[in-house]
């Protein structure tokens, strides 16, 4: 994306964040109980990664999520075998080729995170919906707008939806006579789209109903992310506007032209 970002610099941490806290608390078992104990809890923890990576891959349809799952499940085996100091310890000869294996799948991880496919979307969407918004006339507003109509069948709809979940774009919730779709930004990764609470209220989203009507609205703190006051109903509507947008490029089989337009945006890599 040409020209500076109207968002607030990102700070989040969350990326590393988890693994840092790990990694200390690994120290603090190895140092109390023992190393053995602290690759125990190495191996629990991963395996709660692991749990939730593979919740992720079948909740968004994003294969991807397979990457990190296969990871996680070779770093516990990788701690419950290690030569003498395991819980279930082998030789260091049977051990090698578990190490080769592991090098070869944090390389992978490493380019699909470098290439975003593990990354939820919420910022870009932010960004590029302020992208031509430069009037700084009203501010925050509860009231969500109606924005315009697109032409589409119920399964035009559908696999359009299952494009924005896949690709981490939005996450979608079902209504009776609309599809809710709603960028997530940090600290959302997990409340909707693992399925712990579907209380959207306070989030960002973006409507279309059975027949196609559009509506969106943005969340006060999703508008508190950008440094000037931005004309609110402008904001709105250019959210909207760029939903439409993709509907359009996706119908006419032009999927790729959203991902090129949202991996334009520069954005913290770890938030």
């Amino acid at each position: 994306m040409n020209g500076p970002s109207k968002l607030r610099p990102d700070f989040s941490v969350n990326g590393i964040g988890q693994p840092l806290v790990m990694l200390i608390i690994f120290a603090i078992v190895v140092s109390l109980f023992g190393i053995t104990s602290g690759l125990i809890f190495m191996a629990f923890a991963y395996g709660i990664y692991a749990i939730l990576s593979l919740a992720y891959n079948f909740r968004t349809e994003n294969h991807w999520f397979l990457i990190p799952f296969i990871f996680q499940v070779t770093i516990i085996l990788f701690a419950l075998i290690a030569p003498k100091v395991g819980v279930f310890a082998v030789s260091v000869a049977s051990f090698k080729p578990l190490v080769l294996i592991l090098f070869v799948e944090f390389a992978t991880l490493i380019y699909i995170m470098s290439t975003k496919k593990l990354r939820w979307r919420g910022r870009e969407i932010l960004e590029l919906a302020a992208m031509n918004v430069d009037d700084t006339t009203n501010g925050f507003t509860e009231r969500p707008r109606p924005l315009g109509k697109i032409d589409c069948s119920k399964n035009e709809l559908a696999g359009f939806t299952l494009f924005i979940k896949s690709r981490l774009i939005a996450w979608p919730i079902y209504e009776t006579n609309r599809i809710i779709l709603i960028p997530i930004t940090t600290g959302d990764e997990y409340r909707l789209p693992l399925g712990f609470s579907g209380d959207y209220s306070e989030n960002t989203w973006i409507a279309i109903d059975n027949d196609g009507n559009v509506q969106a609205q943005i969340s006060k703190k999703d508008y508190l992310k950008y440094k000037e006051t931005l004309a609110f109903d402008q904001l709105v509507e250019s959210l909207g506007e760029l939903f439409i947008d993709f509907f359009e490029k996706y119908n006419n089989g032009e999927g790729v032209r959203i991902m090129y337009d949202l991996n334009k945006v520069k954005a913290h890599p770890f938030s």
